[in-house]
């Protein structure tokens, strides 16, 4: 925002939006809740309820066995299942088109040139799709690397 008035009526209301929340969600919910917020200028963050509490359910946190599990997904894990589903979506999408293709065959078998057309489109699209694959694979091995050296 460009005015810097507006910018910080605004972070106060949001911030009071968010603080309770979070009451509201420790209330009616009945779950262990902190929230730590630094805002720029100021050099001790606000937490909520209080500083002994938020370690606390930061500590909770750090020794639950979440964090091991899927729930806690770093970008290589989320890219390898995202590989996953378009090869799987791609098997799919393969097997749809031979069908296709052998429907066509069998209502129109004297137009050879229309089915060579078709090949050539599936197979173009077949290898567009297995570029993207291979680009999403990339791009998750090198951020998998980036991550080694920060």
């Amino acid at each position: 925002m460009a005015n810097e008035r507006a910018r910080n009526t605004t972070l106060q209301k949001r911030k009071a939006s968010l603080f309770k929340k979070m009451i509201e969600l420790k209330c009616l919910c009945d779950v262990d809740s902190c929230l730590v917020m630094y805002e720029k200028d100021e050099v001790p963050p606000e937490v909520w309820p209080s500083p002994s509490e938020a370690q606390r359910v930061m500590q909770k946190f750090q020794n639950s066995k979440i964090l091991g599990a899927s729930a806690m997904l770093d970008q290589k894990v989320f890219l390898q299942k995202s590989i996953m589903k378009m090869k799987k979506n791609l098997d799919k999408e393969k097997e749809k088109n031979v069908k296709c293709s052998m429907l066509i065959c069998l209502f129109d078998e004297n137009d050879r040139a229309d089915l060579e057309g078709l090949k050539g489109s599936i197979e173009s699209e077949i290898r567009l799709v297995d570029l993207m694959i291979k680009d999403a694979y990339e791009k998750g091995k090198r951020e998998d690397s980036l991550k080694t050296f920060f």
